[in-house]
């Protein structure tokens, strides 16, 4: 039985803007990523989340988008001692609500939206001590290091381009599951 979610905000991620993304209104994305985002492209070099591999190994880049619940994201905000978290201190393209358990949507599921782009799920985007440097220069009593470990299968999805297609803040969209 698919889920239907809702896009709460968009945000993208030049080159040199670190983590922080910055807000949008509509995305649009190719079957190489979202169109504008440092994250674009059918390859990456290998990084600490690629075992196995060489630091800078050129591999298929299974990391094109990124997306968080408002749901997981006021647990996390919770269990930081905060009253909210903004998605995009996380580096999250989009942020949906109506879902709980997000982070839990297995691999291989897809996302369709309404301007036909399709995502692929590819995996769970571990949590770091990046946004958690964010999160601390905004919120001073968070050490870096609590993000992580609050954020534990919280952090949302990662994924690839399955279709072309644009992304609009308001927009419904729809989860199917895989087996």
């Amino acid at each position: 039985m698919p889920l239907e979610v809702k896009v709460e905000s968009l945000c993208l991620g030049t080159s040199g803007s670190g983590v922080v993304k910055t807000a949008c209104q509509q995305l649009r994305v190719e079957l190489d990523g979202i169109v504008g985002d440092r994250h674009r492209g059918f390859s990456k070099p290998a990084d600490g989340r690629d075992t196995g591999l060489a630091r800078g190994t050129a591999i298929r880049n299974w990391r094109q988008w990124s997306a968080v619940s408002l749901e997981e994201l006021k647990t996390v905000a919770e269990r930081l001692g905060i009253e909210s978290l903004e998605p995009a201190l996380l580096g999250a393209n989009i942020t949906f609500s109506g879902v709980s358990g997000f982070t839990q949507v297995p691999r291989g599921s897809k996302i369709w939206f309404p301007r036909g782009a399709v995502f692929t799920v590819e995996d769970e985007n571990s949590p770091c001590i990046g946004p958690g440097k964010e999160i601390a220069r905004v919120f001073p009593q968070v050490r870096p290091a609590d993000f992580p470990l609050a954020a534990q299968h919280l952090r949302g999805l990662v994924g690839v381009v399955h279709k072309a297609g644009e992304i609009w803040v308001g927009d419904l969209a729809r989860i199917e599951l895989s087996a």
